[in-house]
């Protein structure tokens, strides 16, 4: 007996790709956060070197922690993101 009939068929293959989607949104979702606290990162480090250049007194936010290195007249800050790992490091030469 041969079937000739197509029907269903796009459901089918609509169900077949539905789990690869829709994993793929999710773990697009999950690394959204991780994407922000990058950025973050960025700023307050950029934020902490141009207040040490300046002279003020530094300290991190929540969550973030640094790590002040002079190097002969060049002053670098190294921020840690505490729960991830990443960190960034911005070099400034002081000026106050």
């Amino acid at each position: 007996m041969a079937f000739s009939s197509e029907k269903g068929a796009v459901t089918a293959e609509f169900m077949l790709i539905t789990p690869a989607l829709v994993l793929a949104v999710i773990s697009l979702l999950g690394l959204f956060p991780l994407a922000l606290t990058a950025i973050r990162l960025e700023l307050v480090a950029m934020n902490l070197a141009r207040a040490h250049s300046y002279g003020h007194e530094i300290t991190a936010p929540d969550g973030f922690q640094f790590q002040l290195v002079h190097q002969g007249r060049i002053s670098c800050i190294k921020v840690t993101a505490d729960q991830l790992g990443l960190e960034s490091e911005y070099c400034v030469i002081p000026v106050g």
